[in-house]
């Protein structure tokens, strides 16, 4: 898959006491679409998900922001597309996912992978994904 070129309607799953919300600076060069996986890098400064790099996912994009511009995060319970080569199955619920773009994520990641998140469900769908809580990493 690729990342996104345009907004995407990540479905919320549940929020309640896994809820936060922040804003963040988008990296210079970047651009994040609303619904995206979005990820911070050793700046501090927020880009879209990535599989590779020294990131860290904080949440789903609430509004689509570029370069400079503030973007609204959130973490919480949110549906994400299945990698269709290392796909996740019902068997992975509770283990780790990785990414593999800024709305698709994967099991199986190698040691330069980033974490996505916990699987919570997986459906025809897509994984029901926790974002952007520390103890996920």
């Amino acid at each position: 898959m690729s990342a996104l070129t345009s907004e995407r309607n990540t479905v919320l799953i549940a929020a309640g006491g896994l809820e936060f919300t922040r804003e963040l600076e988008v990296a210079s060069g970047s651009t994040i679409y609303a619904g995206a996986m979005t990820a911070v890098n050793s700046s501090g400064k927020a880009i879209p998900a990535a599989s590779s790099g020294a990131i860290t996912v904080v949440g789903r994009a609430e509004n689509t922001a570029s370069g400079g511009q503030a973007v609204k995060t959130r973490s919480g319970v949110f549906l994400y597309d299945n990698n269709t080569t290392s796909s996740a199955g019902v068997a992975d619920i509770g283990k780790k996912a990785f990414v593999v773009d800024d709305h698709t994520v994967m099991i199986g990641g190698g040691s330069t992978s980033v974490v996505a998140g916990i699987i919570r469900d997986v459906t025809t769908d897509g994984v029901v994904l926790e974002v952007g809580n520390a103890q996920l990493n």
